[in-house]
């Protein structure tokens, strides 16, 4: 990106070399009249040539507009998950689990009304932050339940953006099967295991008995 010294440099360069333009046409031009009105073919030749290439690369040119330089605006991060290192997430009753259909992460309408309670919340409540964990059923691979569970957990993260939620308060995690909420071998059991839970990082100045509430309430600042 250009500063403003080189824009300046850029636009005095310009400026000269239109002026040896200007000066170079009105030397030439004398010189073609004074043939022309000599009546000398060859310069009447000379000076019909002068007039046409002097109209395609110079009369004809379009100025250029020497835009000020863009100003560097720095783009808040919103959308990056916040670390896990260090942090201890907890059950949140506000916040409730969402299922999904067998081999599926796109979001039932069932789940999308669930998430529109919990982005409700989490916005009552901005210092909260989540982990969405993402989980599978028994069948299928570990490595395909893992990236399974990975694809829900991200596709509630990423609707929970889009209802308002920043994308560095939410972090995602997949445990595929290893973690069943329903030990069962039939489907009553599986479609309990296909979820996305999710779990808050409460702040540590707000008491925790307080998430029995509807809304976290900040504590008055001291006049």
């Amino acid at each position: 990106m250009r500063n403003a010294e080189q824009t300046q440099n850029i636009t005095r360069n310009r400026r000269g070399t239109r002026m040896g333009f200007l000066i170079f046409n009105h030397v030439m031009l004398n010189l073609f009249q004074h043939l022309f009105r000599s009546r000398n073919k060859f310069g009447v030749t000379l000076f019909v040539s002068f007039l046409i290439f002097n109209c395609l690369f110079t009369g004809c040119a379009k100025k250029k507009i020497v835009r000020p330089p863009e100003p560097v605006t720095t783009i808040e991060k919103q959308t990056e998950e916040p670390s896990l290192r260090g942090k201890e997430y907890k059950n949140v009753p506000q916040l409730a689990t969402v299922y999904f259909d067998y081999d599926n992460a796109t979001l039932r309408p069932d789940a999308r009304n669930i998430l529109a309670k919990n982005a409700s919340w989490l916005k009552d409540n901005s210092d909260v932050e989540i982990i969405v964990e993402g989980h599978c059923d028994e069948r299928g691979t570990t490595d395909y339940n893992i990236a399974l569970g990975d694809r829900r957990a991200k596709s509630v993260r990423s609707y929970l953006m889009k209802l308002g939620i920043k994308g560095n308060r939410m972090a995602t995690i997949s445990y595929g099967e290893e973690r069943p909420v329903d030990s069962g071998h039939d489907e009553a059991a599986w479609s309990k295991n296909r979820r996305a839970d999710m779990l808050g990082r409460i702040p540590e100045n707000v008491p925790k008995e307080i998430l029995n509430d509807k809304v976290i309430k900040k504590k008055n600042p001291k006049k």
